[in-house]
Parts: C-alpha cells; structure tokens; sequence
C-alpha cells in the first residue's frame, strides 16, 4: 500500500516509529525483558535492584530520599520497600533524627544478594547494548544521560541526590 503524499509545500511529519519518545519507550520495554531473564534466579526487578544498590551506596534512607536517589515516585518506592522488607532484604527502623519518617537499611542478606546479581545485571547492560561497538555504547550513554539531565524536571520522580 503507498503512502499518501502530503500537499505541495507541507511536509510530512515523522512515523511514530521514529519518534524519540516511541523509540525510548521501546528500548525501556527491551531493556526490561532483558534484565528480568538475566535476574530471573535472584527474582529481582530493576527497581528493586535500584532501591537496594542505593541503600548500599548511600547507607540508610528514609523513603523521600531513596525515591529521590532512585528517581521513584513515593507510591513506587512504597511497594518496593515493603516487597523488599518481606524478602528480609531490608528494614524500617524509626529515623531518631525525625520521628514522622523511618530509615530503610539494606540487610546483610540484602547484600548478598546484590553481589550474587551484579553479573547478572552487567550481563543484561552487555545484551540491552550488543548491537553497538565500544565507541558506539559510550556515545549513546552519555546522550542518554544528556537528555535525562536535561529534562530531569519534566520527570513524575525526578531525580534528586541526598541531603
């Protein structure tokens, strides 16, 4: 079937196949289905894997500032605390320096198992990139992370680091 040609001095806008939202939600669907083959064992998502690494990166967090280190929304960051609470991963203690929040700590066991994913989830970032050579994935890296920075403010979550 041929496309319709646009009148004479119009032209035609792109295929939402081409479109840059079209294609990131695409690669965020790809990159998804990946990690979660490459994790399937650890039973970990990519947000859970987010939360933990941050927790062992930062040390405790109350949930404000774990939403905001992982760039998660509060209703997010909630179900995955307490998903990772119930796995024994983490704990919620009361934050001495603020009585209204609690501190979420990743736990020994926690620890483990993020060691236990780690080759796991650089094996996902290798397949999510096979497609491009070393210059290549640097390249698209540092773009991907222009136009996260870029629009961080655009996000439901933006992304914030601790205090």
């Amino acid at each position: 079937m041929a496309k319709a040609k646009p009148p004479a001095g119009e032209s035609r806008p792109a295929s939402f196949q081409e479109m840059p939202g079209h294609l990131l939600r695409r690669c965020q669907q790809i990159a998804v289905s990946i990690f979660l083959k490459e994790c399937r064992a650890c039973d970990l998502t990519p947000l859970q894997f987010a939360a933990l690494s941050a927790l062992a990166e930062h040390g405790a967090l109350d949930q404000a500032h774990l939403g905001g280190i992982s760039a998660l929304d509060r209703t997010t960051v909630s179900v995955i605390v307490r998903k990772l609470e119930s796995r024994a991963l983490v704990t919620r203690a009361r934050n001495r320096a603020d009585r209204r929040s609690k501190l979420i700590s990743i736990t020994a066991k926690g620890r483990a198992l993020l060691r236990r994913v780690l080759p796991r989830v650089q094996a996902a970032q290798d397949r999510i990139l096979a497609p491009l050579n070393d210059r290549e994935r640097a390249q698209f890296t540092a773009l991907m992370r222009k136009v996260a920075d870029a629009n961080n403010l655009e996000s439901r979550a933006p992304y914030r680091l601790a205090d």
